[in-house]
């Protein structure tokens, strides 16, 4: 079997190989009282299939487009007990980060490195770098938060006054900067995919006017925002919102106060913290023609036009319960392009 190649110049390059996450099963919760428990279990059971469901859409979507995929496949005999896991591998984007011609796998906990042991065999092991010596839980080295135009990287990253992460921050910005890439940095401790999208060269969706500094770093490109549109999409998520603390969302269950405290208590590390993601800009391009996105917005689709972009709705039913989109779902792997200097 040929391995999984590895390259990743631009978000907007030509997607030729690229990893979709998977979500989990109800028969791992037969351990638990609530097993029988139908208040509970019926609305995990729609999250498990309808999550899976749309794994698979995806999976097809991306094959007709010419995508060769993988799946990340949580082997659940391995572990014995869902008490011995942190979370399923719904957004492989959070553990992966594809820079130039290295895939880097870096301070990802065991918790979290079962979820992949189908994944890292298969990939190109002269193009891994694995880096599990000193795990800091919040190191942000993931294409979550790094955003690759071509020569240029924007890296957000937090945890700086932690003396080892500052380390380990300047180790890699070195090592790029080594490979001849212009590193940008900011710390703002969100993900950049939740807060903007490079489209294309020329062509930028934003939720913040701020980060980065638009006019300075990509000056001449034309940038959409469209700051709190999301919300209006979910206003339900109100009636939720203090009794999850604004960290996830299952639409019809605002007052189900058993399923509430269950997931609040068992699977806090499952649901992310939806109130500081914005999923309309979370889209994976297909290449420079084509982008995969969450939903209709009439703004973003006459921007898409302006720009000769196509775009693809795919809805990901579940993404206010798992805190992630299509972008943070998948894990490009490899991009056709170089490193191409698109400011020089």
């Amino acid at each position: 079997m040929s391995k999984i190649p590895i390259k990743g110049y631009a978000t907007f390059d030509p997607l030729k190989h690229c990893m979709i996450g998977s979500g989990f099963k109800t028969e791992w919760f037969s351990e638990f009282q609530i097993y029988k428990n139908n208040k509970i279990m019926d609305p995990l059971k729609r999250i498990a299939e309808e999550t899976e469901e749309d794994y698979q859409k995806l999976d097809t979507l991306l094959k007709s487009l010419g995508v060769q995929t993988y799946r990340a496949k949580l082997d659940f005999n391995e572990i014995g007990s869902l008490k011995n896991i942190y979370r399923p591998p719904v957004c492989p984007r959070d553990h992966f980060a594809v820079v130039g011609e290295t895939c880097y796998h870096v301070n990802v906990p065991k918790h979290d490195n079962i979820c992949y042991t189908n994944i890292l065999p298969q990939i190109d092991q002269s193009k891994l770098f694995l880096d599990n010596t000193e795990q800091i839980w919040d190191f942000p080295l993931s294409t979550a938060q790094i955003v690759r135009v071509g020569k240029d990287i924007w890296w957000d990253t937090k945890n700086l006054k932690n003396p080892l992460a500052d380390a380990m921050t300047k180790k890699y910005k070195k090592r790029w900067e080594e490979e001849g890439f212009r590193v940008h940095m900011t710390n703002t401790g969100y993900h950049l995919d939740g807060m903007f999208c490079v489209v294309k060269p020329g062509c930028i969706v934003s939720v913040l006017d701020e980060v980065p500094d638009y006019a300075t770093n990509f000056p001449g490109w034309d940038v959409l925002f469209i700051p709190d549109q999301h919300w209006s999409k979910v206003d339900p998520f109100y009636e939720m919102k203090d009794k999850v603390g604004g960290r996830w969302w299952l639409s019809g269950e605002e007052n189900n106060n058993q399923l509430i405290e269950f997931v609040n208590t068992w699977l806090n590390n499952w649901v992310g913290y939806v109130e500081e993601t914005v999923f309309d800009v979370n889209m994976l391009s297909i290449d420079k023609e084509t982008i995969i996105c969450n939903n209709y917005n009439k703004e973003v689709f006459e921007h898409f036009k302006k720009h000769k972009v196509e775009p693809i709705i795919f809805n990901f039913r579940h993404r206010y319960f798992w805190d992630g989109g299509i972008h943070c779902m998948t894990q490009d792997f490899y991009r056709e392009g170089t490193q191409e200097d698109y400011f020089g």
